[in-house]
């Protein structure tokens, strides 16, 4: 009887890899000649919102403008551009046959992963602690900067695990980098935004989140142009993505979490 357990068990573990295989790679082309194009141009666009969002973020704080950086700011900085770097060079090693390169610079992503998962809360926490009294004290606030780091660290884990899935491996990896993206975005957008349509759930998705959601659009796009169909990667960290977005909007904008931020962040 414990046999015929065993048996149904690894009988049922084969099945049902065998219909994920399937259905998540057998009918997606894995690879497509315009994807070098595509992904160099989406790369691009995300370099071109973090400088638009942070340079003028950058200067103004050395005008004494806001309050002063900590040194863990710096450290965040350094681990974050570091991994936008890490990617523009897997994508040019990809570009140029370098995949032996690329394959081997994987545990240096493995550890950005895992620095930036420290420094973003740290950074969050002392920073809302400087920050606290200022006109740019928001702890609410603190919400998205959690399960940001939450959102990115579970998608980039998930496309370093799938290292050997080219068409999961780099959407997987794109879309995390696009989830961080918005914190550049944000820098210039939510102005204009906040302007329009106030205060509110929707305003605040929109100005955290309208530019990223773009990009992470038209990959979907981009999927179901040139392989007419969604990849079920793209599917379920998206849709765990958006999910992320959705609760940090409602919970930023819930009366009750203020004083409880507040007093995250020892105040």
């Amino acid at each position: 009887m414990h046999c015929q357990w065993a048996e149904d068990v690894l009988y049922f573990r084969l099945a049902w890899g065998q219909i994920m295989n399937n259905a998540s790679i057998g009918q997606f082309a894995p690879f497509q000649p315009r994807d070098r194009t595509f992904f160099l141009l989406m790369l691009t666009t995300i370099w071109a919102g973090i400088f638009a969002g942070f340079v003028p973020d950058v200067f103004e704080h050395f005008q004494g403008k806001h309050v002063s950086y900590a040194l863990v700011v710096h450290l965040h900085a350094a681990a974050y551009v570091g991994w936008l770097v890490l990617l523009t060079t897997q994508m040019t090693l990809i570009r140029v046959g370098r995949a032996d390169l690329h394959r081997k610079l994987g545990i240096v992503g493995l550890g950005l992963v895992l620095a930036m998962a420290v420094l973003g809360p740290w950074t969050a926490f002392v920073m809302q602690d400087r920050q606290f009294g200022t006109p740019d004290s928001d702890p609410p606030f603190l919400i998205l900067q959690l399960l940001i780091v939450v959102n990115f660290t579970l998608t980039a884990l998930a496309g370093l695990a799938f290292r050997r899935n080219a068409a999961t491996h780099k959407r997987l990896m794109l879309i995390a980098t696009i989830l961080i993206s918005g914190a550049g975005f944000a820098r210039w957008i939510a102005g204009p935004i906040a302007k329009v349509l106030g205060s509110g759930f929707v305003s605040f998705y929109l100005q955290m989140y309208a530019c990223s959601d773009l990009l992470l659009i038209a990959m979907g796009v981009y999927d179901i142009m040139t392989r007419r169909r969604l990849h079920p990667a793209y599917i379920m960290a998206v849709g765990f993505g958006v999910s992320n977005q959705i609760a940090v909007a409602w919970i930023y904008n819930l009366p009750a979490w203020k004083p409880i931020a507040t007093q995250l962040i020892g105040h």
